[in-house]
């Protein structure tokens, strides 16, 4: 078995450091292979949200697989925020942050969809380059090799429920969400702040786009704070979402789900 924690829009300089401490004495228990981290380390792009950002994920040592979301621009500094967008993030979080995983049991690759600015006035909202997606897909289907586990994480949905409305309108998400169904088992997203898990079968076989909720923001919005813990077996994933509905209990599980694999 493999076991994999799912976290996302960490929100650092809007966190709850109750929670932060909550999900190491967690993380400790759960003992995960690895983490992957689906975006928005930080509310404002701050170096100093950046470095709570490091000292988090140092502190953890445990893999950890992510990519920025749109909260990882700098919001004050423009002139960094046009010209080097995720410079920040490369030198703080990179060291810590691999944007791909290889074994046996598991290979993951990253998509970054979040973007500097964009033409419509939203620029929260998450946009696929295509052929990004198309690069990540054939890494993730190397000739010849066949990984159990395929798993693509981005920071914006490229399917959810409800469908293309209010933040889950990802440029390009639904031709992305197919190409991706056809090449890999499991994306993993966030942005949404909502805990889903929606199958996408083509040709028979199952792939599952998996939302994780903020994992200790004071943005939870409709859903309390939650990651999800998914423990890979042959042929299945059971997906336990943890939540912390009190800051005086933590994090609890809440009730498993099975996803079934393959055709």
């Amino acid at each position: 078995m493999t076991r994999i924690l799912h976290i996302a829009d960490l929100h650092f300089g809007a966190e709850h450091p109750s929670l932060v401490a909550a999900f190491k004495d967690t993380a400790r228990t759960l003992k995960p292979d690895l983490i992957v981290a689906a975006g928005d380390f930080t509310q404002s792009g701050r170096k100093r949200e950046f470095e709570q950002a490091a000292d988090f994920f140092a502190a953890l040592n445990v893999p950890a697989i992510g990519m920025p979301g749109n909260h990882d621009t700098p919001v004050r500094a423009l002139h960094e925020r046009f010209t080097r967008p995720w410079q920040r993030f490369e030198s703080r979080l990179r060291p810590h942050l691999q944007p791909r995983h290889d074994s046996e049991q598991v290979r993951i690759e990253t998509l970054l969809t979040a973007r500097r600015a964009q033409w419509r006035p939203d620029w929260s909202l998450g946009r696929v380059a295509l052929p990004a997606l198309k690069q990540a897909l054939d890494r993730l289907n190397p000739a010849g090799e066949m990984a159990a586990l395929r798993v693509l994480t981005c920071h914006h949905p490229l399917l959810a429920p409800g469908g293309a409305r209010g933040r889950a309108r990802t440029a390009r998400a639904a031709q992305a969400a197919r190409l991706a169904a056809q090449s890999c088992d499991l994306v993993l997203t966030g942005h949404l702040h909502e805990t889903f898990a929606e199958p996408c079968t083509i040709d028979q076989r199952t792939c599952w786009f998996v939302g994780a909720g903020t994992t200790f923001s004071l943005r939870t919005r409709d859903e309390p704070a939650a990651f999800n813990c998914l423990d890979v077996t042959p042929g299945m994933i059971r997906m336990v979402p943890w939540e912390a509905r009190s800051l005086a209990e933590g994090f609890q599980p809440a009730k498993a789900r099975d996803l079934p694999l393959g055709g």
